[in-house]
């Protein structure tokens, strides 16, 4: 009768067997690594363009409802109120995002601490405010990131360039003096209420992530704001 004698595992195969097990466990929790950061890019990804999708409607309510309102500016004639810069625009719209009645709306981008921009709103509602003149003090009821995480902003403006222009593209061909042509209406990308006391016809909002993905509005203002502002005219265009 043959004797069996068991064995166990020699101290060499445990420490093989153990630094295989830790091989295996390495390689999956890494694998596992990956799909959960890769994941999750995909997902704060997801999350900033719904964000952003969401800033841009809001936007463009806001602009459609720009308004016609008219202030003393700083030479102390009368204007409609509608500042706007590459990086910023101020305006009167009849429906903010917060009150949702007649309100002075500020966009403006400003750096990120990550070198990308943010776009600001800044909301003051004129329910219980006149405002007669304008730059002045202004204490803004309520401001909130719309867009982030974006390399680029670019407003855009387009009509007649100053107040000048848009009474000169009312004159008869009779009233021109020789060799002088009807202004026409062109995109430009600063809009000075001095000089040009009317709305633009037209606004253009372009903005681009890092991705290079560019997003462009374009709203159509409110016509007859040179025909409004001539009622409050003292000293002519």
């Amino acid at each position: 009768m043959v004797k069996q004698v068991q064995r166990g595992f020699s101290l060499i195969e445990l420490m093989i067997a153990t630094a295989l097990l830790s091989m295996v466990m390495f390689t999956g929790y890494f694998a596992y690594s990956l799909y959960t950061d890769k994941w999750q890019k995909r997902a704060d990804h997801f999350w900033q363009l719904n964000q952003n999708a969401l800033g841009t409607e809001a936007l463009i309510r806001v602009f459609e409802a720009t308004s016609i309102y008219i202030i003393k500016d700083q030479n102390n004639k009368f204007s409609v109120l509608f500042s706007g810069q590459q990086t910023s625009v101020t305006l009167v719209t009849n429906t903010g995002l917060y009150s949702n009645t007649t309100a002075l709306i500020k966009l403006q981008s400003i750096e990120q601490e990550n070198g990308l921009q943010s776009l600001i709103y800044s909301e003051l509602p004129l329910i219980d405010t006149l405002l007669l003149e304008y730059p002045s003090e202004l204490q803004w009821q309520y401001q909130n990131v719309l867009l982030t995480d974006i390399s680029k902003v670019n407003f855009q403006f387009y009509g007649w360039q100053t107040t000048e222009n848009a009474g000169n593209s009312t004159l008869s061909a009779i009233d021109l003096e020789p060799g002088q042509q009807k202004p026409k209406r062109r995109w430009y990308t600063s809009h000075s209420i001095e000089e040009n006391r009317i709305l633009p016809s037209k606004l253009a909002l372009y903005f681009e992530n890092p991705q290079q993905q560019v997003t462009h509005v374009q709203v159509d203002l409110v016509s007859g704001s040179y025909r409004e502002l001539v009622r409050y005219f003292r000293d002519g265009a």
